[in-house]
């Protein structure tokens, strides 16, 4: 009898001392965190896109807010993210037999650096780029909308990624 009790006690012990937290989003973010800030996120790139900047930094604290119990704020965040654009331009990726561009390529790169006050193990800088390819003779503005939908949300899943999901 008492060894029926004990290996019940024992399995019960050893379910709970194995337990997994599992999460549907993916994420991977300590117990202690509470609080998240995003920096304003300016543009320096050559070529300057008005709102590109706005655009990415909306987009990275709509993700947190909707895949996380983060609380934002503007200062003294647990987790802090400061970033830049860097980079965007445009470039010839495929030439026709007239050494004419058949297909251009819009390419973007954003600086960001991760903060984590609670785990100082976790920060880093990082450059993060993508880029959108679309036929040369479509004006580069017909396509920004969708590209820039594009590059911005890959260049985002890479970030969440590495800060958040820790994949």
């Amino acid at each position: 009898m008492f060894k029926k009790i004990y290996i019940v006690i024992l399995s019960i012990w050893l379910i709970q001392a194995c337990r997994v937290n599992y999460s549907f989003t993916g994420i991977n973010v300590s117990k202690e965190i509470k609080t998240f800030q995003v920096d304003y996120i300016p543009n320096n790139a050559a070529l300057v896109v008005p709102g590109l900047n706005e655009e990415f930094r909306n987009m990275l604290i709509d993700r947190i807010e909707q895949q996380t119990a983060l609380t934002q704020v503007k200062n003294n965040g647990d987790i802090v993210f400061q970033g830049e654009i860097v980079d965007y331009y445009v470039e010839p990726v495929a030439l026709t037999s007239g050494q004419k561009a058949g297909q251009n390529r819009l390419n973007v790169k954003i600086k960001m650096e991760y903060t984590n006050t609670k785990n100082e193990t976790d920060n880093f800088n990082k450059v993060y780029s993508w880029y959108y390819d679309y036929p040369a003779n479509t004006n580069r503005m017909q396509i920004a909308p969708e590209a820039h939908q594009s590059i911005l949300s890959t260049i985002l899943d890479n970030l969440f990624n590495d800060t958040l999901a820790k994949w």
